[in-house]
């Protein structure tokens, strides 16, 4: 017993190696819903992911906080706090050292590229101020107008909806609006259709993968329902879906019975979470996978408002304010 214990902790210091690996001279560097994955290798140049040691790939934008959140530490505290079966189940063997030196990338913020998307084209020019001032203080964030999901292409088409009159009141939406927001809270005011930018998820990973085969990656998906195709061809990749090291997922329509049978209409699994979850775990138990932990919820990513708070905050209100809502 103390030989497999032995064994299994070794295993889990070498992914350990790997994830603090990646720098160059001794300096870190720092839907479509349904269809094919295609994607190649050359698609991902606009990202600049060359000579990235460590990515934080954001899937959602909105106004910004998730990676305000990720330049906070507050990744690091989700990472290092969770619940115990969000963890690998050598994660309850391991001392506290060994925690923080299995989470300790994400203390260190300033070492990652930062890749934020937002689907929604109206806040990018509100991000774009954000992202300056990030740059300005030494962080490699990039806001990219764009979709992440299971597909890269130029003109991908989507779903976009005003929900309150004010700068940050709108939102892309992989799923009909009520189905992710129970009761229309707050309401849909306007939905269009519109084609942009899509990238792959899987291609990503596969692409930082290619550049540096070290490189430590850290994903957070709040992105309407589009969380269930962007992760399917990369949950199908267990040697692929191992070289990410933390994952960080809001989960819509999943919460209720009457959610997981709508979701059918879309094409999923009444059980989509769940076999999306337990397929995970099951990666996380291979030797050498460097995935520590799929932090996931029904409410709230990481470093975001709880989605019943989030419902009557600032950002669903009728405003002229430019300022970011509380």
């Amino acid at each position: 017993q103390t030989t497999s214990r032995n064994m299994l902790l070794l295993a889990v210091l070498l992914a350990l190696v790997n994830d603090t690996s990646g720098s160059r001279n001794g300096r870190w560097r720092k839907r479509r819903l349904r269809g094919s994955h295609r994607a190649a290798p050359d698609d991902y140049s606009a990202l600049e992911l060359d000579g990235c040691g460590r990515v934080f790939l954001d899937g959602g934008s909105n106004t910004g906080e998730s990676v305000r959140a990720f330049i906070k530490g507050h990744f690091h505290s989700c990472g290092l706090r969770s619940p115990s079966r969000q963890y690998a189940s050598y994660w309850s063997q391991l001392s506290q050292v060994e925690r923080n030196a299995a989470m300790q990338p994400l203390k260190e913020p300033a070492s990652f590229c930062v890749r934020s998307f937002e689907a929604a084209p109206a806040l990018l020019p509100l991000l774009r101020r954000q992202e300056q001032d990030h740059r300005a203080q030494k962080y490699d964030v990039r806001f990219v107008e764009a979709a992440l999901g299971n597909v890269t292409a130029p003109d991908e088409s989507r779903r976009v909806v005003r929900y309150a009159d004010n700068v940050w009141g709108v939102s892309a939406s992989g799923l009909r609006w009520g189905d992710v927001h129970v009761g229309d809270k707050p309401v849909a005011r306007e939905t269009t259709s519109i084609s942009g930018q899509s990238y792959d998820l899987r291609g990503i990973v596969a692409r930082v993968r290619s550049l540096n085969a070290s490189a430590v990656v850290a994903i957070k998906l709040d992105i309407e329902g589009s969380e269930y195709w962007a992760l399917e061809p990369l949950v199908a990749d267990p040697e692929l879906l191992c070289s990410v090291s933390y994952l960080f997922v809001e989960f819509h329509s999943a919460a209720s019975a009457g959610q997981r049978r709508v979701a059918q209409s879309y094409g999923l699994r009444e059980d989509a979470f769940e076999h999306l979850k337990g397929r995970i775990h099951a990666a996380m138990e291979r030797p050498g996978c460097r995935l520590k932990i799929l932090w996931r919820s029904f409410w709230a990513s990481c470093g975001d408002k709880q989605r019943f708070e989030w419902r009557s905050s600032e950002q669903t209100r009728d405003s002229t304010s430019t300022e970011l809502p509380a």
